[in-house]
């Protein structure tokens, strides 16, 4: 999905914006490092987190701690505490720690991300 598509499923959660921040691929497509998302990937607080599961019929994935709220949507409970960062009116990862995520995964398509993430931070610092 682009960045229109994203926007438009991440304001349809309606979740204050405090109980929740986007990750991986939906912070890079926010950030115009990638053009599409293929999915939603958020961290939630306990009370997005309850949210969710009153408007959700939320399934338990197989990796400890997230869950699939739909098709196109999954979540963690992490309240990501100094490690986000403010991009327009939502919180994002911090690109310096989803950095370090990428060189730590073994996942062709994260090996992938880097040079782009590592270009970002690179002209955002100029």
């Amino acid at each position: 999905m682009d960045r229109n598509a994203l926007i438009n499923l991440i304001d349809s959660l309606e979740l204050d914006i405090r109980d929740f921040v986007i990750l991986s691929s939906g912070a890079l497509v926010l950030r115009n490092i990638m053009d599409t998302a293929s999915d939603l990937d958020i961290a939630v607080t306990e009370k997005g987190f309850e949210k969710l599961k009153n408007n959700y019929q939320l399934k338990e994935k197989e990796f400890i701690g997230w869950y699939n709220v739909t098709d196109k949507i999954e979540c963690v409970v992490n309240d990501m505490k100094g490690k986000k960062e403010k991009l327009g009116k939502y919180y994002v990862q911090d690109i310096n720690d989803y950095l370090e995520y990428l060189k730590n995964s073994s996942r062709s398509k994260d090996q992938l991300r880097i040079p782009k993430v590592v270009e970002y931070i690179k002209n955002k610092e100029v």
